[in-house]
């Protein structure tokens, strides 16, 4: 069943249409590039993508039944912090997706999911990283890693 759960909300998510400008500040951007979408040029069209991205996420589980938070860093890199509930083999097939919806949003780049357990600190469970160049993916989970 949570299994499940993480598949749809993925498919959910690849299902939205691309958002539009929002008003509202991203929650959980803290620091992050995402969070700062501010300037000129080049370099202000990938914040507000970033920012759209990551609305989007949050639209596609508005109950954080699989995503509780998710962050873009500096490096265009996604961090999820996922729900308790979540099952480590469903992990893959999220990120999977999630790679997926990211290549289309930052073509030609290559991009890196870093997952998370909900703790404080947050623990890294798994990273999923596609290769622009090759558009291979791959999810390498940590030594141990789980969510409690």
């Amino acid at each position: 069943m949570r299994a499940v759960l993480a598949i749809g909300l993925a498919v959910a998510f690849l299902a939205l249409p691309g958002c539009g400008p929002s008003n509202s500040a991203p929650q959980g951007g803290g620091g992050s590039a995402a969070s700062q979408a501010g300037g000129a040029g080049a370099g202000s069209s990938e914040r507000q993508r970033q920012v759209e991205f990551l609305n989007r996420i949050r639209q596609a589980d508005p109950q954080f039944q699989t995503i509780q938070r998710a962050v873009l860093n500096e490096k265009n890199e996604l961090g999820l912090i996922l729900n308790r509930n979540v099952q480590m083999d469903s992990i893959a097939p999220l990120m999977r997706s999630m790679l997926t919806q990211m290549a289309t949003e930052f073509p030609g780049q290559d991009l890196t999911i870093i997952a998370y357990a909900p703790s404080q600190p947050p623990i890294r469970i798994g990273t999923g990283h596609l290769d622009a160049r090759t558009r291979a993916m791959t999810y390498t989970p940590e030594n141990g890693g789980k969510i409690h």
